[in-house]
């Protein structure tokens, strides 16, 4: 009995064996279990049991992101990431977009670009090793070979080669309401009809003119659900106007020539990037490769896509309609304060503060529509489909033109709003390289500060007409005023609570 035991127990032992499924076949049972076909059928299909079968339909999501998105070879058994994945996103993506310019990488190439992405995403601790390297292309399936040449004669033209082949990609990997463009416009704030003739061939280098620019930066998402808050650069740091000023509804940044630079956009990169934070949102944000716009470290929420420096203007969304909508807005508002002062026969002022006040004014105005529209236009298409039909707004209203000339005010004649709204289109907005710094540097030199400090240029005037900050009696005086007249119009309930939270406001001060 005991060698029958002992022969018992030496015979070989047969283990079966898991079976392991790639992503794709995994594909292949999530679309058979979801066309009808019994499960006990396409377990026994695949070799598998139930319950494995109820763990692939339990991970559904997973396996179809990671399928859709590209991110893993579909021959893949498993969906395990690497350590370091903001880091292979970005590595990932780098080598997509040279697979699309048909520029061939090596291994030498790609381990000095994992290098220079981990300095910049502050992985200090990370060496790209040989074994890292074979690591992450079995993970991503990648495999280096010769690239043919291809001798077409034709000519490619690289806006839509990236229109095609990268810009898909980003908008595959984020919602369209993560999916953000910002783009700079200078802005002759205090700039009348009758000022257009001076302005014509000005180059608003020097002068008067370069007195009353601003530069404006704008932002929305890609749905038309969300604008950012307006960024302005203005010249003077502290102008008059903002004296008494504690909070204003727009960002401010100044410097000696009203333009974007480096720091600009890293500060509010970084602002920005706090508040996706706290939402607990990643979104893209698509810029201009310029030297003022720099590759900033450490994002937690945002991820920079820089449109090639060659790309045509007509991908860029903010220029398809979002910042025309913008300017014919604040032009109209313009010409009425500057009409009232002629009816009023009262000396026209208009600062800088009034001009940031018009401007949030304008901004809200913008509607979602417009701010689709001009997605659509520059070549946003959604690639999950979310994408509806939606025509821009149109600014019509009071004929300013025609307003203008018959209370006596000069409007150069066949010069429309809109041709009017865009005279300042092409002023610059954004530091140059450095290299080019020497076109203003001599202008700089006789400005100890940096920027332009006379009160009286800078807020049109308004000096010795400075109006004392009203006090909370005056406030709730006013406010009563605004009540009585809102009351007697047919408001909704959020006009009501604003009315209830300004009282509250304004009771809770210390003033």
């Amino acid at each position: 009995m005991a060698e029958a035991s002992e022969d018992a127990s030496a015979l070989p032992v047969t283990v079966k064996k898991k079976k392991s499924l790639s992503i794709e076949e995994k594909i292949d049972i999530i679309n058979a279990v979801e066309s009808g076909k019994k499960k006990a059928e396409i377990a026994a299909e695949y070799g598998i049991k139930k319950n494995s079968l109820s763990s692939i339909m339990k991970n559904k999501d997973k396996v179809l992101e990671a399928f859709e998105s590209l991110r893993f070879d579909p021959k893949r058994k498993r969906l395990r990431t690497a350590f370091y994945t903001d880091l292979e996103e970005a590595l990932m993506r780098w080598y997509r977009i040279a697979q699309c310019l048909n520029v061939p990488v090596n291994g030498p190439m790609l381990r000095l670009k994992a290098n220079d992405f981990a300095q910049k995403l502050g992985h200090n601790d990370f060496k790209c090793s040989n074994g890292w390297l074979d690591r992450f292309k079995s993970r991503y399936g990648l495999v280096f070979r010769a690239q043919p040449v291809e001798a077409t004669g034709v000519p490619v033209d690289p806006s839509t080669v990236w229109h095609q082949n990268v810009l898909p990609y980003y908008l595959n990997d984020y919602h369209p309401k993560n999916v953000f463009n910002i783009k700079e416009t200078g802005l002759l704030y205090r700039m009348l009809p009758t000022n257009t003739f001076a302005f014509k061939g000005e180059t608003c280098s020097i002068g008067k003119l370069c007195k009353d620019r601003i530069t404006l930066v704008v932002g929305t998402n890609m749905d038309g659900s969300e604008k950012l808050p307006l960024l302005i650069i203005g010249k003077n740091r502290n102008p008059h106007c903002f004296k008494g000023i504690k909070s204003l509804p727009v960002c401010y940044e100044a410097n000696k020539m009203a333009w974007m630079t480096s720091d600009v956009f890293e500060q509010w990169m970084r602002k920005l990037d706090e508040k996706f934070q706290a939402q607990q949102r990643r979104v893209v944000i698509f810029v201009d490769s310029f030297p003022s716009h720099p590759e900033v470290k450490n994002l937690k929420s945002i991820e920079l896509a820089f449109f090639p420096s060659c790309l045509s203007s007509k991908f860029i969304a903010m220029k398809q309609g979002v910042i025309k909508s913008l300017k014919i807005k604040y032009r109209h508002c313009l010409i009425k304060k500057f009409l009232s002062s002629v009816e009023g026969s009262k000396e026209f002022t208009f600062s800088l503060l009034d001009a940031v006040d018009t401007l949030h004014l304008c901004w809200r105005a913008v509607t979602p529509e417009t701010i689709v529209k001009s997605y659509e236009e520059a070549g946003f298409k959604s690639q999950k489909g979310e994408s509806d039909k939606t025509n821009a707004e149109t600014d019509s209203g009071l004929d300013l033109v025609a307003h203008a000339q018959a209370a006596g005010v000069e409007f150069p004649e066949g010069l429309s709003i809109e041709e009017y709204a865009a005279l300042d289109d092409d002023l610059e907005t954004c530091e140059a390289a450095p290299e080019t710094d020497s076109v203003w540097t001599k202008e700089s030199q006789s400005e100890e500060t940096g920027f332009y400090t006379s009160d009286e240029e800078d807020d049109g005037g308004s000096l010795g007409t400075e109006l004392p900050l009203p006090s909370k009696n005056e406030a709730l005086t006013a406010l009563d005023t605004l009540k009585n007249f809102l009351r007697s119009q047919d408001i909704n309930d959020e006009l009501h609570n604003s009315l209830a939270d300004l009282e509250i406001f304004i009771n809770s001060s210390s003033k």
